[in-house]
């Protein structure tokens, strides 16, 4: 591998160590975006394709990744077990709903439509 290579290798590695550390601070202060800022950063930060950027999200957010932020979180006494099982239940049929849904739209209607979701959550948490 040249020099030039090394290099661009180096800062690639970088800057996805940057984009999951800042994924991870949020996930684990406010408990939520961690999904999201990594798809923001991986498709634009990182230039990855919009169905690449959505698959290597799922990889990373399907590993136990906040399973030491949710126990910290239990043992102060701030996860509802029971919830929490039934929204998991939930949510692992329905993103496999959403994954053939995702991997069949093409990218000029999957790409807004995740920015409009984003703004959606977003304009919620300001408003209310």
């Amino acid at each position: 591998m040249g020099n030039r290579e090394h290099i661009f290798e180096e800062y690639f590695m970088t800057l996805l160590i940057l984009i999951g550390a800042v994924a991870g601070l949020v996930m684990g202060t406010v408990g939520v975006g961690g999904g999201a800022i990594i798809i923001f950063c991986l498709a634009t930060v990182a230039k990855f394709p919009q169905k690449m950027a959505q698959g290597t999200t799922l990889f990373i957010v399907a590993a136990p990744i906040s399973l030491l932020a949710a126990m910290h979180h239990y043992k102060n006494g701030f996860v509802d077990i029971k919830a929490g099982l039934i929204v998991m239940a939930s949510f692992l049929v329905f993103s496999l709903v959403g994954a053939y849904i995702g991997v069949e739209l093409p990218n000029h209607i999957l790409k807004p439509f995740l920015g409009v979701m984003l703004i959606l959550m977003g304009l919620k948490l300001i408003v209310y």
